[in-house]
């Protein structure tokens, strides 16, 4: 009775127990299949974006063909299939229109638009670009029979001809219920349960039951708990929910749902399986479980009360739970060495990742997850490895050392630097770039090695990741450091170079400038000294550094110079002048400033030499009182000019009168030669004291020389001189011809003089150079010429060397060479004859 008792309490704590683990297992299963429905639909609604992507790309490569007939002819025919080959199965039509909306041409051909093509064009043709909506299929009679409802999708470009002028438009109608099957048909198959579509107001667009079409989700699907369904995540979710059956049944159902956009649209992918279906396998293994549980517990029990009567059999039996004893230590050795190698995996602080044959993580340690932002729940189990680090789905290296496909790893990493490893073998590494990885950029090294069974076969594959950021960034910085140097190099020696050229160009300046420039500190000595003498005579500022400056004065002026330079220490800076004796015995006239050095204790002493400045200082007194002398001069010669004429009248009437002879006319002929003098000379003071205003007007200087040769006739005549004249091509000039005359008269008439009988005078008239910007007229003679020491003074007022001149003639030349803007220049050896040359400026 007690066995029996015992048996029945064992088999209803068993049963008890198969429930619970039964109940947990029902749950896990529902977990794991949700999971699978959600990683189905995110698949699913990857690939359709993928493939309406694709449709708008090739929407807009028929846009782009500049002829209809290009495309549309039937010749092309078969070009233009392949241009949507792939997914022409969900092509209800592609039709081109006009800039009207009218239908050009149809493709396939004789198909019939199942929807309203007008209000489409009109809407791309309101907005002028890409155009992209979901439309309901025109209903027929015999769509009306079928009572079903078939939703397309509608895509359009608009095409622009020259000058950004409307054309036409490409416009693409896809049938989503068509585009959609091949999934359907691959849920079903996954055993994953149906497919379904929703619009993002939460009515079902393709749905297996037509009834369900176009009905809000609200209203059908409800959460077990009661509350409404929330399609909310931008990363999809599942949930178990309650749909409503015919005859006010709900049935419960797993549903996982995963968003999709396109365009400004967004739909949503449900994989819906009923509950039942999702645990039928469960529940089939519990209830073998639970029966092959039953059948072993009845058994136990016969071995049992047959071990209670044979002792053998209890000893055997005893053998045998040994056994299982070992086994189980076995078991839990080995588990403890898989905790321990999944725990130093799991506490490495590098990132690293393991998939199996089956590319799926089966182990993703928490360094991973940091650097991911993906924990192991949501990796392990899964093949989104690769959804971390790329956008689309692609092998890393780890699933083409599971394929063997190590040919792949330059398509994938050709730009990465994929190398084989040189520490593990079979293993290969690479660096990539990774704009947001775990919310920020990185720099990645990547190790993958295979890992093998006891056969030496490929069981798995495990993946290092090392964020190397920090190097590549101090590699970076080095650079950049590096170039930064390099740049600031560039610029010092830039800098240095225009700081030489500076101090070359101040040097120069200083150099050339005609004061001597000294630096001295306040004791007096010389740190510097612009210019200097050699012992070679050349200039030499070096020696005389480092020496008291009072070494260079002469001894009569040192009490002047230190007196003046303790006035400038004590800040008093007034210029003196001081005179000096060169070596070769030279008077120089010196003016000495002192000025401070700003923001220093030194000194700058300027010494200039003034003796020029003195000369024409005194050359200007002379000159005014020479402009006295000749206003004077006028006045007094006005005054006398009359009585000149009276005598000279007076002279002429007793000469008449009186009818003298002998000695007596040789008197009166004298007096009217020396009345005559004091006239021209009386008549040249006026002139010269006279101020000049020149009416200049165009002139031809040839013809103004012929004239003042003409006035000159006589006296060349008189000592039969041989005068030439050579004339160049030379265009008129703006001058005063009349005082232009006069000065050529003047000049002709000194050289008359200065030649003896039979001598020769060349006047020659050319441009002074190839530039024909200046005229020179130049006067030779071979008479007497000028000594050197009366050249500085011909053109003195009154200077002369004639017996009766008045010393005003070149004085006066000069004078109206000067209003003219030219030059003169007397060029002469006495004896050898006189060269007189005069510029004038063209303009």
């Amino acid at each position: 009775m007690r066995i029996w008792f015992a048996s029945s309490t064992v088999i209803i704590l068993i049963i008890l127990l198969a429930l619970t683990v039964n109940h947990a297992r029902e749950k896990d299963m529902v977990e794991l299949f949700s999971r699978q429905q959600l990683a189905y639909a995110q698949s699913t609604a990857a690939r359709m974006a993928d493939t309406f992507t694709q449709v708008e790309k090739n929407v807009e490569l028929l846009s782009r063909f500049e002829s209809q007939e290009k495309v549309l002819s039937k010749k092309n025919y078969n070009d233009f299939k392949i241009i949507y080959s792939g997914w022409e199965d969900t092509v209800d039509f592609v039709v081109l229109l006009d800039k009207e909306g009218k239908m050009k041409r149809i493709l396939p051909q004789g198909v019939f638009p199942v929807v309203n093509i007008t209000e489409h064009f009109q809407s791309l043709k309101q907005k002028r670009k890409q155009y992209l909506k979901l439309a309901l299929a025109q209903k027929t009679q015999k769509d009306a029979i079928k009572q079903k409802k078939d939703w397309h999708l509608i895509f359009g470009y608009p095409l622009w001809r020259q000058e950004n002028i409307f054309s036409g438009a490409w416009i693409v109608s896809l049938s989503l219920a068509a585009m959609i099957e091949k999934y359907e048909k691959q849920t079903k198959d996954n055993g994953l349960g149906d497919l379904w579509l929703v619009d993002e107001e939460g009515n079902f667009i393709i749905h297996p039951d037509t009834v369900f079409i176009g009905k809000s989700i609200n209203t059908l699907i409800r959460n077990v708990n009661g509350s409404e369904v929330d399609f909310s995540s931008a990363q999809g979710n599942y949930l178990d929910s309650l749909v409503w059956k015919s005859a006010k049944k709900e049935q419960r159902n797993i549903i996982a749902y995963y968003p999709l956009k396109f365009g400004e649209k967004k739909l949503f992918i449900l994989v819906a399986s009923q509950y039942s279906n999702v645990i039928l396998p469960v529940r089939k293994t519990f209830a073998y479980t639970l029966f092959s549980a039953i059948l072993l517990i009845l058994v136990v029990v016969v071995a049992g009360i047959s071990f209670a009567f044979r002792e053998g059999k209890r000893l055997r039996m005893k053998e045998e739970q040994k056994r299982l004893k070992e086994r189980e230590g076995w078991k839990e050795k080995l588990l403890r060495e898989k905790k321990t190698i999944d725990g130093i995996i799991e506490g490495s602080p590098i990132p690293t990742f393991v998939i199996n044959k089956q590319h799926e993580v089966i182990l993703w340690n928490r360094a991973c997850m940091e650097l991911t932002g993906y924990s192991a729940e949501d990796m392990v189990g899964t093949d989104k490895h690769y959804i971390p680090f790329y956008s689309v789905k692609r092998p890393v290296i780890a699933d083409l050392i599971i394929d063997n496909d190590i040919e792949s790893l330059n398509q994938y990493y050709g730009t990465k630097k994929v190398k084989k490893s040189g520490k593990v073998l079979g293993a290969y590494e690479a660096t990539d770039y990774f704009e947001n990885l775990g919310g920020r950029s990185r720099y990645l090294y990547f190790l993958a090695a295979p890992i093998y069974d006891e056969k030496g076969e490929i069981i798995a594959a495990i993946e290092t990741l090392q964020d190397v950021s920090r190097d590549e960034e101090l590699s970076k910085s080095l650079r950049e450091y590096a170039e930064t140097l390099q740049n600031e190099l560039t610029e010092n020696i830039e800098l240095r170079r225009e700081i030489e050229e500076l101090y070359n160009y101040l040097q120069s300046i200083v150099k050339s400038l005609p004061d001597k420039i000294y630096e001295m500190d306040e004791s007096g000595i010389i740190n510097y000294m612009s210019r200097g003498l050699k012992k070679d005579g050349r200039s030499s500022s070096r020696e005389f550094k480092g020496v008291h400056f009072l070494e260079f004065v002469a001894p009569e002026h040192r009490d002047l110079v230190l007196s003046r330079w303790e006035e400038a220490k004590k800040g008093i800076y007034k210029p003196y002048e001081m005179d000096a004796t060169t070596k070769d015995g030279r008077k120089l006239n010196l003016l000495v400033t002192t000025s401070p050095v700003v923001g220093t204790n030194h000194y700058i002493v300027v010494q200039r030499d003034i003796t020029e400045f003195k000369n024409l200082e005194k050359k200007l007194y002379e000159s005014e009182k020479l402009a006295a002398l000749g206003q004077l001069s006028a006045g007094i010669a006005h005054e006398v000019r009359n009585p000149l004429s009276s005598i000279k009248m007076s002279l002429q009437i007793l000469e008449k009168r009186i009818n003298p002879a002998g000695n007596d006319l040789k008197r009166f002929k004298i007096a009217e030669k020396e009345v005559e003098h004091l006239e021209t000379l009386v008549n040249n003071v006026l002139v010269f004291a006279k101020p000049i205003d020149p009416k200049k007007t165009s002139a031809d200087l040839a013809k103004v020389l012929d004239h003042a040769i003409a006035m000159a006739e006589k006296g060349i005549a008189d000592k039969k001189i041989v005068l030439q004249t050579e004339y160049g091509i030379v265009h008129s000039i703006t001058i005063d011809a009349a005082m232009m005359g006069d000065a050529f008269l003047n000049i002709i008439r000194n050289a008359i003089e200065a030649v003896e009988e039979q001598g020769n005078i060349l006047v020659s008239l050319n441009y002074s150079d190839d530039t024909q910007q200046s005229i020179i007229v130049q006067i030779t003679d071979n008479g007497c010429g000028i000594d050197d020491v009366d050249m500085p003074h011909i053109f003195n007022p009154f200077f002369t060397l004639k017996k009766y001149g008045t010393g005003l003639g070149l004085s006066q030349v000069k004078k109206i060479i000067d209003l003219h803007q030219g030059t003169i220049d007397v060029i002469s050896k006495k004896n050898e004859g006189t060269t007189v040359r005069i510029i004038l400026p063209v303009k």
